[in-house]
């Protein structure tokens, strides 16, 4: 505990939200109340912190300098939110934000948000294409994790919180840290 406490109080210096990935308690509780305004900004924390805790096969990248990159799907007002992820380090390597445009990019990402706008015919055919691929999946629908995503944004009250469908990291060859799986909502059975 003495640890998780100094732990918080260096990424509290650092960044306040970058402190929701480790706060204590259930999911529910897992970061600030989030206005609508503010969604974007913490959603784009949580995805910062995703690539923290979720460990990547090291065939997913080219070389040592093979930055993660991180992809969006129609969403153009968190898009502006992940752009300040721009020249982050996690893991040692650069944060790369892009714009995913159609079904066979998916192999360029490493990480692809899905918006809420995305209809779900089209998520279904990005999911099924990423498929067993090492691509971490995070989307706002209310059925994404049951189509095949392996992390979806909840709000709880006024929080924003996550599930997390382990099972499906694992087939998609991601390992999750317990730390995160702690935090989330888990659907599905862990493998």
């Amino acid at each position: 505990m003495v640890v998780l406490n100094i732990l918080m109080l260096i990424l509290l210096a650092i960044s306040p939200i970058a402190a929701v990935m480790i706060v204590p308690g259930s999911a529910a509780a897992a970061s600030p109340p989030v206005t609508r305004a503010a969604s974007y900004e913490v959603k784009a924390a949580f995805i910062y912190n995703f690539t923290k805790f979720v460990t990547w096969p090291s065939t997913s990248f080219v070389n040592a300098a093979d930055p993660i990159k991180v992809c969006i799907m129609d969403n153009s007002a968190l898009s502006e939110a992940l752009e300040a992820l721009a020249g982050k380090t996690s893991k040692g390597r650069h944060i790369k934000t892009l714009s995913y445009q159609n079904i066979t990019e998916g192999d360029r990402c490493h990480l692809i948000f899905f918006g809420e706008s995305v209809d779900t015919p089209l998520t279904k055919k990005i999911l099924l294409a990423v498929g067993k691929s090492p691509v971490l999946t995070v989307g706002d629908s209310a059925a994404f994790v049951q189509q095949g995503g392996i992390i979806r944004f909840i709000t709880s009250g006024n929080k924003l919180a996550f599930e997390i469908n382990p099972a499906t990291a694992r087939r998609s060859g991601l390992e999750i840290s317990s730390k995160m799986l702690s935090l989330a909502k888990i659907v599905g059975e862990l493998p």
